[in-house]
């Protein structure tokens, strides 16, 4: 069939408006505007002067019981329910061994600015109205007190995105920024960095209205312990296994060789230009300062020591090796 130059021009200008058509519905949300750009960490002005007891967090905004229980959640391997405190504030609970370890991992995270939950360690408390439950029962005794909670408050500033990402796949891939974010998971120990269980994109609304979409680690749980070997190895909140984790392996010509032994070995290299910019941010920590992370876990006292003076150590080392 012949088509005349006229036909060809006109096929020619709607095949130009449906490739526009179907990129601009790539770019545009629900809500019929584009999507803010990706961010995965704010820039930090005075790393030394941030508050590592209450991290994104204040004593005002932090859970205050006694708590309605509201229901159970079962997705997850720790044991979780879902509670309101008394200022009406939806509260996210967990308890188990992950309670501490998560705390303190995201005080780190937010002093060196990667985004982080709301988070608050709760000594004891009491539920009010608890049914008989699946898996949280063993925490809550029969008047509803327990000990030892991780609270995570549910801001209605910040929303959940149906978005996913991995270490392997996000629009981070090759800069400085995922470069820090590998180092501070190993600095961590977090063995358990499976993405997207893991990990979330959050919509967040700014105090100014500014709408950001921030990619963060969800689950820091599995950090503070021992990385490597078959799954019964590792471990949580574990001094001595903390202790005897490695951090850095070796420099090799333009390259930092992580000693990473968590479930994802691959991500185990950063470039040295990369470490060497992350080095700067986090050797401005304070023993000080990372010593408070650990009190506002609700670490023992010789818990909140060693495993603070550990972390120490670990930075010197990122230091030395980047030299």
């Amino acid at each position: 069939m012949h088509l005349s130059s006229r036909w060809i021009s006109a096929l020619a200008s709607i095949v130009v408006l449906l490739s526009v058509t179907t990129a601009t519905a790539q770019t545009v949300g629900t809500s019929g505007t584009a999507d803010p750009p990706p961010l995965l960490r704010e820039e930090v002005g005075s790393v030394s002067s941030r508050d590592l007891f209450w991290g994104t967090g204040t004593a005002d905004r932090a859970p205050q019981g006694p708590f309605k229980f509201i229901e159970e959640k079962t997705n997850g391997t720790q044991p979780k329910i879902v509670v309101s405190d008394t200022a009406g504030v939806t509260w996210d609970v967990k308890f188990g061994s992950e309670a501490h370890a998560e705390i303190a991992a995201s005080r780190l995270m937010f002093a060196v600015g990667y985004y982080t939950e709301e988070l608050y360690f709760v000594p004891s408390g009491k539920v009010e109205g608890v049914p008989t439950l699946r898996r949280a029962g063993d925490h809550l005794d029969a008047a509803g007190a327990f000990s030892n909670a991780r609270f995570s408050r549910r801001d209605p500033n910040v929303t959940a995105s149906r978005d996913e990402w991995t270490f392997h796949e996000n629009p981070f891939l090759g800069q400085k920024e995922l470069s820090g974010l590998l180092i501070m998971m190993t600095l961590l120990s977090n063995w358990d960095i499976r993405g997207p269980a893991n990990n979330a994109v959050v919509h967040a609304r700014t105090p100014a209205g500014l709408q950001e979409r921030r990619y963060l680690v969800s689950d820091l749980g599995a950090t503070f312990g021992r990385m490597g070997g078959a799954i019964s190895n590792h471990s949580k909140w574990k001094l001595a296994d903390y202790r005897a984790e490695g951090f850095i392996e070796k420099v090799e010509g333009t390259v930092v060789h992580l000693d990473y032994d968590g479930y994802d070995s691959a991500m185990d290299r950063v470039p040295l230009e990369h470490a060497r910019w992350f080095a700067a941010i986090v050797s401005q920590l304070t023993p000080e300062q990372i010593r408070r992370a650990f009190d506002a876990a609700g670490a023992a006292p010789e818990e909140a020591e060693g495993f603070s003076r550990r972390v120490v150590e670990k930075i010197a080392e990122l230091k030395a090796a980047v030299r």
